[in-house]
């Protein structure tokens, strides 16, 4: 019998873990379904979850880490897959979890990631990003036979809605990083010979509604993380093209925000883009900076407690 573990880390999400679980044990699923929770609440979230058949276990603020406490939750997980899901997601239907693991059949797959497709109060921005990352055609990314990778615009997969097996797990754990821990764990996986797989029928909601400053501090993590996660040279990506990538991605922004009648947001999209783009570019020159400039200018302030770098194998 196929079992899985879902690991779901959890900090205020009383609004919304109730509704959440409920989806969960309501899959159509034969097997078996593990939940573990990592929270860090101080509202009614421990109160909300333990109503529901979980393991429970409390994680300081300042300890949790997005591929550390993932790890952890991994460690004590029973299942035959590891299922890891973010707090704030709406599950689509009932078939979400028998979906995300159908690609599990071709034994060379060592994680899945499935579609998230933005709330229905998502800004247009939001909404077009959401919506370009995460398709609603199904792929699978593998080495080609000189096991080099070639990565067209960006490699999504996200511990917001994942699947992997357990064994592969064992032998490459996710790393513990400033940010795009999942990309670098899906990096890893492909550089050793497996296949990572995208369902998009596999669908849950989930979009964040960022304000300028928001954006900025999310994509100097960004910034400062992807450009380790693409230097291996068998990564065939286009590094070059990042300024001509960025102005083809605008223009399509653009024309996606006026085709669905939201001409008002364009000013604003343009401010939202250029704190993107400024995050992204001090971010990724973060190694020129002093500490207390990094821990100014990045979102999750408190990786610097712990760790000099972006990330440690």
């Amino acid at each position: 019998m196929t079992t899985v573990s879902i690991i779901l880390p959890t900090k205020n999400v009383e609004s919304n873990i109730g509704d959440l679980l409920r989806s969960v044990y309501r899959q159509d699923f034969s097997g078996e379904i593990e939940t573990i929770i990592l929270d860090s609440s101080d509202d009614k979230t421990p109160e909300i979850a333990k109503g529901f058949p979980v393991k429970f276990i409390h994680v300081e603020e300042d300890d949790y880490n997005y591929g550390g406490t993932r790890n952890y939750g991994a460690s004590l997980a029973k299942g035959n897959y590891l299922i890891f899901l973010s707090a704030d997601v709406v599950i689509k239907d009932r078939q979400w979890l028998a979906k995300l693991l159908n690609p599990f059949k071709d034994s060379r797959v060592a994680g899945v990631f499935g579609r998230q497709h933005p709330k229905k109060n998502a800004s247009p921005m939001e909404d077009f990003f959401i919506q370009y990352a995460y398709p609603p055609k199904s792929y699978v990314l593998a080495p080609d036979v000189h096991g080099k990778i070639h990565i067209k615009n960006r490699m999504f997969f996200s511990n917001t809605n994942a699947a992997v097996r357990k064994d592969v797990w064992k032998a490459i754990k996710i790393p513990e990083m400033l940010m795009s821990e999942d990309q670098e764990w899906a990096k890893r996986v492909l550089l050793a010979g497996y296949k990572i797989a995208y369902a998009g029928e596999s669908v849950v909601y989930h979009s964040h509604d960022y304000s300028l400053r928001q954006v900025f501090h999310r994509f100097f993590d960004t910034g400062a993380t992807l450009p380790y996660v693409y230097r291996h040279e068998k990564i065939e990506y286009p590094k070059g093209k990042f300024v001509f990538e960025g102005l083809k991605y605008l223009k399509a922004e653009c024309q996606y925000i006026v085709s669905h009648g939201n001409v008002k947001h364009l000013p604003y999209a343009m401010f939202y883009e250029f704190m993107r783009f400024l995050g992204y570019f001090l971010g990724s020159n973060h190694k020129y900076m002093p500490l207390w400039l990094k821990v100014r200018l990045c979102n999750k302030k408190n990786h610097w407690k712990k760790y000099d770098d972006i990330v440690v194998d």
